[in-house]
């Protein structure tokens, strides 16, 4: 695990566009994450210019296989929050790749002055992904009923939180 670096966004992109093809947990198609190599680096430049956002990357052999951001909000009144957003090559799913890379991003948030409550959009449906995020503390906050549309079925989004300070 370590923080990405421009030189990383052809990997990066890569690994999205890999991950997002045939997903049924994340809300975006492959072909509507239209990002070029340009603006992946602008992507990771940004978030690395954010005191209260991160973007780590998970590498094997010097191959990324997985992505976590911490987005923080660049509101004034919200600055203290950061949203989670994260992927996984689907050759390294349920490896616990997922579990280091939420944790290396709540140690960092937890020694960040500006952030207290990160959070994390996820279907109610995806009960791995809601296992990994109540074994590193989060906690149900919020549900809107119907939310995403998979496969012609809605589906309900969970909110969970977790404060870092």
């Amino acid at each position: 695990m370590r923080e990405a670096n421009i030189e990383d966004a052809g990997q990066l992109l890569a690994l999205k566009l890999q991950y997002l093809k045939n997903t049924t947990t994340i809300p975006l198609f492959d072909y509507e994450y239209t990002n070029t190599i340009k603006e992946e680096e602008e992507l990771i430049k940004n978030l690395k210019e954010q005191s209260n956002s991160l973007l780590l990357v998970a590498e094997n052999k010097g191959k990324i296989i997985g992505n976590i951001d911490l987005t923080g909000s660049w509101r004034k009144k919200m600055q203290h929050t950061a949203m989670i957003g994260m992927g996984i090559h689907t050759k390294w799913q349920n490896q616990g790749i997922g579990t280091l890379l939420i944790q290396d991003v709540l140690d960092w948030s937890r020694e960040n002055i500006v952030l207290h409550l990160v959070w994390l959009e996820v279907y109610a449906t995806n009960v791995a992904g809601i296992t990994l995020y109540k074994k590193t503390g989060f906690t149900t906050s919020g549900c809107t009923p119907d939310f995403f549309i998979e496969n012609g079925k809605y589906i309900d989004k969970l909110t969970m939180t977790i404060m870092v300070d």
